[in-house]
């Protein structure tokens, strides 16, 4: 019930998580026009932060574009600089048989872990979001109220926190219900319509918690698991 597989191994789980990206760049064909070194980021964060926020530990990266490998240079150095702090493998594939006119990458990341952070909420759980949803040119726009990478880690490390789940394009009331659902509880929260909006490449996080975590990010509770 996530959006990552949960491989069951005798010592543990692998966890593996993608995320992709189309008509989104600088060539001729591309709907919107971004540097794609900023897609590579956005991609690759989404799916680390899938097999992150079950408590894994990321192992590997993959990285498929179906454009030429001169043009996607200078993503495949942000996509090395990102991994660094992780000591990943990383195995790539270009395009090199077509000329492309429009953007187009795919990003898997394998993890491990021995006991997934899933479900296990008690009555009375507060859900709260980090991070706000954002889409499309408002990912640039609004840069600075993303959640950031590393307040994604440090929520992720903090104690109080079970069970969170990335936002992307079904949107914050989805994600919660599902926290709810893994636990076997029922979400009580107040309707708003931009908890139904897309969040694009995980601008936003979904956790629950026994208590308000202070970790100096704003933080807001939508509701709670009864």
């Amino acid at each position: 019930m996530r959006d990552s597989n949960l491989m069951k191994f005798k010592d543990g789980f692998l966890v593996h998580a993608c995320d992709s990206a189309g008509g989104i760049g600088a060539l001729k064909d591309d709907v919107l026009k971004v540097p794609v070194e900023i897609i590579a980021r956005y991609t690759l964060r989404t799916a680390l932060m899938e097999v992150i926020s079950v408590g894994s530990k990321p192992l590997s990266v993959s990285a498929e574009f179906a454009n030429d490998p001169e043009y996607v240079r200078g993503a495949i150095d942000e996509i090395r600089k990102m991994i660094e702090r992780f000591s990943l493998s990383l195995v790539i594939s270009t395009e090199k048989n077509f000329k492309t006119s429009q953007t187009g990458l795919g990003i898997s990341v394998v993890g491990f872990v021995r006991n997934p952070i899933i479900g296990n909420a008690h009555k009375g759980s507060d859900v709260f979001v980090a991070g706000y949803p954002f889409v499309g040119d408002e990912v640039l726009k609004y840069e600075d109220k993303i959640l950031s990478f590393d307040d994604f880690l440090n929520l992720r490390n903090n104690d109080d926190v079970g069970e969170m789940i990335p936002v992307g394009s079904s949107g914050i009331f989805e994600e919660a219900k599902l926290l709810a659902r893994n636990s076997d509880l029922d979400l009580k929260i107040k309707d708003a319509t931009w908890l139904h909006k897309s969040a694009g490449p995980s601008t936003c996080v979904v956790f629950w918690s026994y208590g308000k975590p202070e970790i100096g990010i704003p933080i807001k509770k939508i509701g709670s698991l009864e």
